[in-house]
This record gives C-alpha cells, structure tokens and sequence, in this order.
C-alpha cells in the first residue's frame, strides 16, 4: 500500500471544509489536484470514501474512519516540523474576520504586517458584526474572527489579544444630568444601539440584564460609524469606544454620560477552532495582540 501524506491531507480538508474547491485554496493548489489526490487514495484503499453531492462532499462510512487517521497524520507532520526547528512558510489563504472598530483601526497594520512576513499567505478579511461572525466561523467560512468575548464554547480556542473602554456618550445638547445616572433611569432617554448579531450587544447582554438596566425607545443600527452621527446629532445616548471616539469628546461633539456602575471594558479575543491544525492561528493571534491599537484613528486624526 502506498498511501501519501497529500492524499490524506486532501481528504481531511475536503471533508472539513466540504469542498475540493475550498479544500484547494486552503492548501494553495488547483481543485483538481486534490480531486485527483482523494481518487488515487480511494483507489488504493479501493473504496469510496467520499459522498460527492450537489450540496458539498461528506463522507463515506469508510471515510468517516479514515478520517481521524489523516488527522492524526497531520498532527504527527506538525510534530516533526516543530522537532527539527522548521521555520513555517505559510501559503494559501487565511480567511480573517474582523469587526467594524477594528476594521477602521489597527487591521491595516495587520494585513501590512502579514503580507511583509509572509508574502505567499493571501489574507481574505471579511468585516461584519461579532455573532455574525461566529456562525461563519464555526461553518468553516474563517479560519478566525477578532471579535469581542473570551468563551466560545469547547470546540474554540480565544486568545486575548485587547480590550475596549465602551462607555455611554450622548451629544452635549441632550439633556441629560451631569451625575451618574442609575440603571433604571436610562428608559428616560433613547438609546442608540448596535444591531442584535453584535458581538459588543452578546458581551454586555447579561451586565446589563444584572443591573437592571432598562431601554424604552432604541433605535438600532450595524453601522458603527452611523451609530455615532446619530449620537452627536442628539439623537440619544449610546456606547461608544472612548479610545476610538476620542476626537469627538475632545473637540465637544460628545460627552461622556456616567452611569452607576460603568460599564466594564469589553475584551477581544482572536477565535478559531480547537482541532490546532492550522499552525498559522496561533502565530496571527500573536501578532494580533502585538499589533491590537483601538486608539490608533484617534491618534492620527490629533496628528493631522
């Protein structure tokens, strides 16, 4: 029997990301190639070992039991790599998904950062809102998100890699008393929030259901940078990044509305699964968290 590391490789990414089209830019190769790998692997074992549907690729019974061996392989690769002191040379994509504050801060100086150390990785961002983000993450879409929380569940590994001062600001002409308001005394004024799938609205859910705080009128948006217009043309209060908006309380666009108690700060973590065969996730976490700068808008825009 001459089974190949190759062959099981594309077996085990074509089950797991349920197509050889999606299996072959993961392992930076042509669809074909990794057809005709899972063939001659099929035809050395001589059994069928994937269903090939019009739905996507799921495996066979056969398939199902020589699946854990091809990851067991991939494990026992890594293993040798990490022995003889390889240095990685990342190919193919790696699917990022970020959200929108980090979009519009440091993941410039991310992509930058990666392309310069690892010119053949292609980095595919895709910006949207934190649980929106998860569910693409756990069909296999990303490879990881950058989005707010610290527990995903045991299938998830969450690097911390920052956090956010979210504080409720409002425009200096609301109304609103200069002292810290109570919980129950917010459902007196609009509040302004982001959408439901928000990764910041699933961080704060249940602070804020312990403390009794309580929202009558809210108007609620995806756009962060809607959010905020809509907040400094007195339209109600919202929770806004102090470090990210601080040009606009500098220059008396927006107040910081206290409350008792504060909010915490919201922390950020860099998710993806928990299987650790994609080396790459644990280094781009790394480098995330060296590069992670929610203030950096602000400090360029006082520079200018």
């Amino acid at each position: 029997m001459n089974v190949t590391f190759k062959q099981l490789e594309a077996l085990y990414f074509s089950v797991r990301l349920g197509s050889f089209s999606a299996a072959a830019a993961h392992l930076n190769t042509t669809q074909s190639a990794i057809s005709k790998r899972v063939s001659d692997l099929e035809d050395e074992l001589n059994e069928r070992l994937l269903h090939r549907l019009a739905g996507g690729l799921t495996a066979t019974p056969c398939g199902a039991r020589i699946f854990p061996l091809a990851e067991e392989a991939m494990r026992l690769r890594q293993r040798v790599g990490l022995e003889a002191g390889r240095s990685p040379v990342w190919q193919g994509r790696f699917r990022l998904g970020v959200t929108e504050l980090t979009a519009l801060t440091w993941l410039g100086a991310l992509v930058r950062a990666l392309h310069d150390r690892h010119p053949g990785l292609t980095l595919e961002p895709v910006v949207d809102a934190g649980m929106s983000l998860f569910d693409m993450l756990r069909a296999r879409e990303l490879d990881m998100a950058i989005m707010p929380g610290v527990f995903w569940g045991e299938d998830f590994c969450a690097t911390r890699i920052g956090q956010v001062d979210n504080v409720w600001m409002a425009s200096p002409a609301l109304d609103i008393p200069d002292r810290p308001l109570k919980p129950h005394e917010f459902e007196q004024y609009p509040v302004l929030e982001q959408s439901k799938s928000s990764g910041k609205n699933h961080f704060y859910e249940a602070w804020k259901a312990e403390h009794g705080f309580r929202f009558n009128r809210i108007f609620s948006t995806n756009s962060l940078s809607v959010l905020s217009e809509l907040a400094i043309s007195g339209l109600g209060i919202s929770q806004l990044s102090i470090e990210y908006f601080q040009p606009e309380l500098d220059e008396g666009l927006l107040r910081v509305v206290r409350s008792d108690p504060m909010p915490p700060a919201m922390v950020y973590s860099a998710v993806y699964h928990a299987d650790g065969l994609d080396e790459r996730q644990v280094k781009v976490a790394e480098l995330a968290a060296s590069l992670c700068d929610f203030s950096k808008r602000a400090r360029d825009r006082r520079a200018t």
